[in-house]
């Protein structure tokens, strides 16, 4: 169905809050006369939905409820639950965040952001850049940018997850009911049921422990259950256990002289090295419990830590049938 949706304007009083709030948060008072017309144009000329009730629906989110258009048409998406998310549902963004140690947008979603235009880092998104691309929608969540949703507000509605990550599924569900794709999401969520129901199957007579491990400074970072790739291995049937985990990220650090009390029969090493390095030495690599019996993989950092979504927990679940083979 389409809608049409009247041209959004922009009073005096809204222009020089929008103008005031930018300036305050991000610009500072070196903001140019042409860069203020440029988000003028992008405002008055925005589609998204207006106070006609026939246009829009009404979406409960971490920030109260926002009337989003039917189906949105430009949507700028702000960290990497949402990008993975429109993505999948088949939404290509116009706009996008990177994160911070990235230098390009989410290369394994491939040519689903062909086209889409940076608009900053996600610890920092460019309200301005926003603006340009006049979206109709924009979707983050409340941890990682509640500082800025009314900007974000006055630009377009703007609908917001409570976590980056925390009950991935369930924020899978929220931006799907704003995009208007819930059917296409609850299609996606069942065939990756199907997968980890098949693989918590094949380890129910044979219980297996895992764990995600990242190299840090000084030692080394455990993901644990409720992590986004801790929640897919446990899903999967794998037992992600034996440490105190992090109350507030579900982590745990360890020196590296105690690296030998990481003993499961997998271990997923997660880093961007080249093949092969694992960014330990070897004589560390083989304290590991799960050298003995070969369970060490390296998996991609930008999959397994970053790739929070349907598409990167899809890919989680490739590299573990792979380790299985």
């Amino acid at each position: 169905m389409t809608v049409a949706y009247a041209a959004k304007t922009v009073d005096d009083v809204r222009w020089n809050q929008i103008v005031d709030d930018l300036t305050r948060r991000q610009f500072g008072a070196g903001l140019g006369v042409a860069a203020l017309a440029a988000l003028a144009a992008a405002c008055s000329g925005s589609d998204a939905a207006t106070g006609d009730t026939s246009g829009t629906r009404a979406v409960e989110h971490a920030r109260g409820v926002t009337d989003v258009p039917f189906r949105a048409e430009r949507v700028v998406v702000l960290d990497s639950l949402p990008i993975d998310t429109v993505v999948s549902l088949g939404v290509t963004p116009v706009g996008a965040a990177e994160a911070g140690s990235a230098s390009s947008l989410p290369e394994y979603l491939g040519s689903g952001l062909d086209g889409t235009e940076s608009v900053g880092k996600i610890a920092e998104p460019n309200l301005e850049s926003i603006a340009r691309l006049q979206p109709d929608l924009i979707l983050s969540n409340d941890q990682r940018h509640g500082e800025i949703y009314e900007s974000l507000s006055n630009i377009a509605p703007t609908v917001f997850a409570a976590s980056p990550a925390v009950d991935w599924q369930g924020s899978i569900h929220l931006y799907a009911d704003a995009l208007g794709r819930t059917e296409t999401a609850d299609e996606a969520l069942t065939r990756y049921h199907e997968r980890t129901a098949a693989l918590k199957e094949r380890f129910a007579a044979n219980p297996r422990t895992a764990h995600i491990l990242r190299v840090v400074d000084p030692g080394v970072r455990l993901h644990g259950p409720r992590t986004f790739g801790g929640s897919v291995l446990t899903e999967a049937g794998l037992l992600v256990t034996g440490h105190e985990w992090d109350a507030k990220n579900d982590m745990a650090e360890l020196s590296l002289e105690h690296v030998g009390l990481v003993d499961s029969d997998l271990l997923f090493i997660a880093n961007n090295l080249p093949e092969g390095d694992l960014g330990l030495p070897p004589e560390l690599v083989s304290q590991f419990g799960a050298a003995e019996s070969g369970g060490i993989r390296q998996v991609d950092y930008r999959i397994w830590i970053t790739g929070i979504g349907l598409a990167g927990a899809n890919r989680i679940l490739d590299d573990l049938e792979t380790a299985l083979a």
